[in-house]
C-alpha cells in the first residue's frame, strides 16, 4: 500500500504536494468508483468520508490499485457536549487511519464564534484528551478554525495546539474560512504554518454577509498565488479538495464534473 509518508518522500524534490480529492464530494457512491474517478482525472490521493471501519479492507486494496494514498480521514466531532462520545469516535477514526499508513484524522469543533472566550478553557482541556488519543495511535489530528464555529481563527488555533504541546495535534488550515473575515491569506498561513499538517481548499460566492461555500476556482481565491506561497514558505504537507455541502446540496450537482472542473482550473497549480 502506497503511504503518505511515501508520497510526501517522492514529491519533495519537486516542490508540489500530494493533491487530494475528498470523498464528502460523492454521496452515496461505491467505494470503487470514488477512487477510479479520482485516479481519471489526476488526483494524487483522496480524504475518506465517513470513517467507517467496516470497509477498512476495500480501501486498502483500492488505494494500492489505483495508486491513490489515503491523506486524510474526515471527522465531525466537538469540544462540547458529551466527552466521551467524541473521544470513542475520535479513537475509531485513529485506530482506522493507523491501518492506512496513519493519515491526518481531521475534524472541525464546534461551538460558536461568540462563544470563543468562554470555551477556550474547555477546548483546552478537552484537546489534551484528543491529544492523549492522537499520541497513542501515532495518527495526527487536525482541527480546523471555522467561520461559523467557535475557534474561529488560524492564530487561536495555533495557540491552542501550542498549549496543548503535542507533536500530534495539528491543524487543517482552509482559507476560505478567513478570506470571508476579511483576512490576508499570507497573514493567516504564516499565523498557524508551524501546526499546519494539512490544507482543505474550497471557494465562496455571494458577500461576507451572505455567501455560499463552491467550487475551488469558482470565487476570488488566487490559486496560482496560493501555491506559489506555500513553496515559498517551504509547506510541505497534502492540499485537499472540500466539496461543501453549499456544493451538494445544489439540484444539477455531479461529482463527475465537479472533480474534472477543480483538476482542470486548480490541480495544475500545485502539481507543477
Amino acid at each position: 500500500m502506497i503511504t503518505r509518508r511515501a508520497l510526501l518522500a517522492a514529491l519533495a524534490a519537486s516542490k508540489s504536494w500530494p493533491f487530494g480529492f475528498s470523498f464528502k464530494a460523492f454521496p452515496g457512491w461505491p467505494l470503487e468508483k470514488s477512487f477510479a474517478l479520482c485516479a481519471k482525472f489526476g488526483y494524487t490521493g483522496v480524504e475518506l468520508f465517513p470513517p467507517n471501519t467496516v470497509i477498512a479492507a476495500e480501501a486498502r486494496r483500492l488505494s494500492q490499485k489505483y495508486r491513490l494514498p489515503i491523506l486524510s480521514i474526515m471527522e465531525d466531532l466537538r469540544l462540547t457536549g458529551d466527552e466521551s462520545e467524541h473521544l470513542r469516535q475520535l479513537e475509531s477514526s485513529c485506530k482506522l487511519a493507523a491501518e492506512f499508513g496513519r493519515p491526518i484524522v481531521e475534524t472541525v469543533v464546534g461551538g460558536k464564534p461568540e462563544e470563543w472566550a468562554e470555551l477556550r478553557p474547555q477546548f483546552l482541556i478537552r484537546l489534551r484528551g484528543w491529544a492523549r488519543v492522537a499520541e497513542k495511535y501515532k495518527v495526527p489530528v487536525a482541527i480546523k478554525a471555522h467561520i461559523s464555529s467557535a475557534l474561529h481563527l488560524p492564530g487561536d488555533a495555533a495557540g491552542l495546539c501550542a498549549e496543548v504541546a503535542s507533536p500530534f495535534l495539528k491543524i487543517n488550515y482552509d482559507y476560505s474560512h478567513f478570506q470571508l473575515q476579511r483576512l490576508p491569506l499570507e497573514k493567516t498561513l504564516k499565523a498557524a504554518l508551524p501546526h499546519i499538517a494539512m490544507i482543505h481548499i474550497k471557494d465562496w460566492t455571494g458577500t461576507p454577509e451572505k455567501f455560499r461555500f463552491a467550487l475551488p476556482g469558482q470565487g476570488s481565491i488566487d490559486y496560482a498565488a496560493y501555491a506559489a506561497l506555500l513553496r515559498q514558505v517551504n509547506y510541505r504537507g497534502p492540499v485537499v479538495v472540500e466539496v461543501s455541502t453549499h456544493v451538494l446540496q445544489m439540484q444539477d450537482y455531479s461529482p463527475e464534473a465537479a472533480a474534472s472542473y477543480v483538476a482542470a482550473k486548480v490541480l495544475p497549480f500545485f502539481t507543477r
